[in-house]
């Protein structure tokens, strides 16, 4: 009963989180004018975190960092509102996802420090958590097919580069 009890209080404070960045992610909130892409793209010149400058870091090739993807660049302002919302949505799912799988994760811990150690319970337990993973996976790839769709045939181009380099082994 108290698990139940601290899983409606954890995506309560979730939703909560996302109803309130929802302010923050329209154009006259507190953000300005600037969308996500343009902030980060602010970022890398100031040689912060996302820029990675000094003796001990690397030079990011990541959106934002010093090296902007040129679809990036060449994006609308109506695409980089929209995806700035895309953005938004993508992220509150996964965050009330991940953290119904921490909770879920914690019964499963207690589940196996029972006595008793019922195994079907496990199991079960463990299928949830997957479930939430795997749900989480598809809204992503979702979310990745949808952008592709609003952008040009040459925008395209360089995002599907962007994409295919991401499953490759780092060296």
């Amino acid at each position: 009963m108290k698990m139940k009890k601290l899983a409606i209080c954890l995506v309560s404070v979730v939703l909560g989180l996302g109803v309130a960045s929802i302010s923050v992610a329209e154009p006259s909130g507190h953000g300005g004018d600037k969308g996500m892409h343009e902030k980060m793209q602010g970022k890398s010149m100031q040689g912060g975190k996302m820029g990675g400058h000094g003796p001990k870091h690397k030079m990011k090739k990541k959106m934002g960092g010093t090296f902007m993807p040129h679809w990036v660049k060449t994006l609308s302002d109506e695409q980089k509102m929209s995806f700035d919302k895309m953005h938004l949505a993508v992220g509150q799912y996964a965050a009330v996802q991940n953290a119904k799988i921490k909770m879920l994760k914690a019964e499963l811990n207690v589940l196996v420090a029972k006595k008793s150690g019922d195994k079907s319970a496990i199991y079960s337990k463990i299928d949830e958590i997957l479930d939430a993973k795997r749900g989480v996976m598809r809204n992503r790839f979702d979310h990745i097919a949808e952008m592709r769709a609003e952008l040009t045939d040459q925008q395209r181009i360089s995002y599907d580069m962007g994409t295919l380099k991401r499953g490759k082994p780092k060296h």
